[in-house]
């Protein structure tokens, strides 16, 4: 389906510069999108591919180039960046990573598992996919989930323990079992504190459209619906749409009642502007930089085995944030139901 490709001409660069090269590569798939490579050349080095959206989600995205940067910055192998903001280039980009004789392509997102299962000839390319579905498996594939239902358990104890109208929200980028499963955890969370909570919730696009995953708008109409309505704590797990939700969350707050947002994958306080931070209580954190720098470091040592690898509470892949010290009044609480957890004694339910 892609054209024939031939080799790029890399330049040797120092490795801190590796990424901020001008694209080196360009290819043209049958949908006519486009995807660049940059890289460093050490002919004694690994080549290893990054395939991943685009940078600035505050999100997965942000997490996973933080964490190949930082393995190579570490490392020193030879980095390709297949970064692209289409949702139709996957097989054509995980083709070029194979033609380009990376050693370890590295692709972030459950999207990535189809063109991977399907690619049966891989040459001497190990694969990895990290972000998936609970109990993904693909033969010959180093697969990496996060429980994200653990992290939204804590912070749906967070929402109960701080909403002073028994009534919070949920905003869901897309209606399928991977967001829904931060939901589910997320209300079992609220209502270990609350049983009477009344839990909204609602999917900015259906399964299939992932565009409820960039629309801000949505996000804070959807926000502003719920506020209105009487929640006064909403949890966003809807990628660049949450921004919506943040923004809401103070456009909402009166002097008479502050109300609050909750992020998601990144610690959305450090990430959001200074008018904001007030208003963002805590957020449910999935670790994809470390899971990133884990596989390449397990890579480079000749250890990284295929199959599937959970990140849990217990293994430090989810947490929620303290930023702000919003929750710090609530901590001990927090650590009580996150221990509890990691010890078997809170069993936390799963969409998935």
């Amino acid at each position: 389906m892609i054209n024939p490709l031939r080799k790029s001409t890399l330049t040797r660069v120092t490795a801190g510069a590796a990424l901020g090269l001008a694209a080196a590569l360009v290819f043209t798939g049958c949908s006519g999108k486009t995807a660049t490579s940059a890289s460093v050349t050490d002919p004694d080095a690994s080549t290893i591919a990054l395939l991943y959206g685009t940078r600035g989600d505050f999100s997965i995205m942000d997490g996973a180039y933080n964490g190949f940067t930082a393995a190579q910055d570490k490392l020193g192998f030879n980095a390709l960046d297949f970064s692209s903001p289409n949702t139709d280039d996957y097989q054509d980009r995980l083709d070029l990573a194979l033609s380009e004789d990376s050693d370890l392509a590295i692709g972030i997102g459950y999207q990535w598992g189809t063109p991977m299962e399907q690619t049966t000839d891989r040459g001497t390319t190990s694969l990895a996919n990290i972000d998936v579905d609970l109990g993904t498996e693909i033969d010959g594939v180093t697969t990496i989930s996060f429980a994200a239902n653990q992290s939204s358990y804590l912070v749906g104890v967070a929402a109960a323990l701080t909403s002073t109208s028994g009534h919070i929200g949920f905003v869901g980028g897309v209606d399928q079992p991977l967001i829904q499963n931060f939901f589910v955890g997320y209300e079992a969370g609220a209502k270990s504190v609350n049983p009477d909570i009344i839990v909204d919730s609602t999917y900015l696009s259906p399964l299939g459209d992932f565009s409820g995953f960039s629309d801000p708008t949505k996000g804070k109409e959807a926000a502003a619906s719920m506020y209105a309505g009487g929640a006064d704590v909403i949890y966003a797990a809807a990628g660049g749409s949450g921004q919506g939700v943040y923004e809401q969350a103070k456009d909402s707050s009166t002097d008479a009642k502050k109300v609050w947002a909750i992020g998601v994958d990144g610690d959305v306080y450090n990430q959001v502007d200074a008018d904001i931070k007030p208003f963002i209580l805590t957020s449910a954190v999935k670790n994809v930089d470390i899971a990133v720098t884990d596989v390449i470091t397990a890579f480079e040592a000749g250890t990284l085995e295929a199959g599937e690898q959970v990140y849990d509470l217990s293994t430090g892949g989810v947490s929620y944030s303290t930023s702000g010290g919003f929750v710090d009044g609530i901590a001990d609480k927090l650590e009580t139901s996150k221990q509890n957890i990691i010890n078997g004694t809170i069993t936390v339910p799963t969409a998935l």
